[in-house]
């Protein structure tokens, strides 16, 4: 009977895990006004990119591993090319919407720009790869025209890894992968003194250990699901579980104990709060709004940074001066949460669908194996 409830769930939509999803991509975008509004509204928003790399273990071992693994229906080119046509056109919207924010913000401040240095960032950025180290516009940024790019480089990275290794990543292989990964995110983490450590700077290798430790940890999850998940979850516990899991986004800890606690947070609560939230049945009054919440955070995360540049720069166009937190919390961010619905249901969703038509799927791209 066990057995066949998880084999149910596996047909159903997560709303759970689309609904921390979402609320992770809100308190990202709340974390990057504190350079307009004078305050981290969430200071410990930059967990959020754990939390969405476990996600995208999970549900990438949901989607895609029985197809990959055991039953062999899907090749590692076919997977690579999916996981493009679902990346690929947001990335596209964000990095455009970040080249028009990069120009107004030049213009307004009478800056050159460099046509050299734009050139060599923006074909890197085309391809989803980083600037050149010394070639960026915002030396020594690696993704100066959109800074969350990093996690969906890394995301592309992981993700291409997994598919063409799928086969070879039996669970020992996975686990000592993953407590590599630990000890190396842990040492980092401590060292510097939170894990809020992202490749923007030149070190390209310290997203690694963050992706590596929870993707991984994310398909293990997946794989051993039916000795983790509880038998039932009410919807005051998965509630809660989906309250906590923000707190822990927003709160931070005083900074002595922020390094501790931000690997408890992504080795313990976070996964906790994934397979909580993968049982856990939400069908009343918070199914819609979890579900919206997920449809969009994908698009939230990658256009959010460009959009409150631009939307700020318009606001300042328009006369009405520096926008004050209050304007900033309840009509712009509102406004970037909208924009992002649009743009997965009028964008991204039609030319995704567009690409697949026919089984089409992009056959163009695909290639031989050697």
């Amino acid at each position: 009977m066990r057995q066949v409830e998880i084999m149910r769930s596996d047909n159903r939509r997560l709303v759970g895990l689309d609904g921390i999803r979402g609320l992770a991509a809100i308190c990202v975008a709340v974390h990057h006004t504190e350079g307009f509004v004078g305050f981290d509204a969430a200071p410990a928003a930059y967990l959020a990119v754990d939390l969405f790399f476990c996600l995208s273990g999970f549900v990438i071992g949901h989607a895609y591993e029985r197809k990959l693994i055991q039953e062999d229906s899907l090749s590692a080119n076919d997977f690579a090319i999916k996981r493009l046509v679902r990346l690929y056109p947001l990335y596209l919207l964000g990095l455009l919407l970040g080249v028009l924010a990069y120009a107004g913000m030049s213009i307004s401040r009478n800056q050159q720009i460099d046509p050299m240095l734009f050139g060599t960032s923006l074909i890197a950025a085309m391809f989803f790869l980083p600037a050149a180290a010394g070639a960026s516009l915002k030396a020594p940024n690696l993704f100066p025209f959109n800074g969350p790019s990093w996690s969906l480089f890394l995301e592309i990275v992981i993700n291409l890894i997994y598919g063409y290794a799928a086969r070879m990543l039996s669970s020992g292989v996975l686990a000592i992968t993953l407590f590599v990964s630990w000890i190396w995110l842990a040492a980092q983490t401590l060292t510097h003194g939170s894990a809020d450590l992202i490749p923007l700077d030149g070190a390209l290798l310290s997203g690694f250990p963050r992706v590596l430790f929870s993707f991984t940890l994310g398909i293990l999850m997946y794989r051993y699901r039916e000795r983790l998940c509880p038998p039932a979850i009410g919807t005051a516990t998965a509630v809660t579980v989906l309250v906590v899991a923000t707190v822990c986004l927003v709160c931070q800890a005083p900074v002595a104990f922020i390094g501790a606690k931000d690997l408890i947070v992504i080795t313990a609560l976070f996964p906790i709060a994934v397979i909580v939230l993968y049982v856990a049945k939400f069908d009343g009054i918070l199914r819609q709004p979890l579900l919206i919440a997920g449809e969009a955070s994908y698009a939230l995360y990658a256009i959010h940074v460009p959009v409150l540049g631009l939307l700020l720069g318009a606001w300042k166009a328009a006369g009405l001066g520096q926008p004050t937190p209050w304007a900033i919390f309840a009509i712009i961010l509102p406004v970037i949460v909208v924009l992002a619905i649009v743009a997965t249901r009028l964008y991204d969703e039609p030319v995704r669908k567009a690409i697949g038509k026919n089984n089409g799927g992009l056959r163009w791209l695909k290639w031989r194996r050697s």
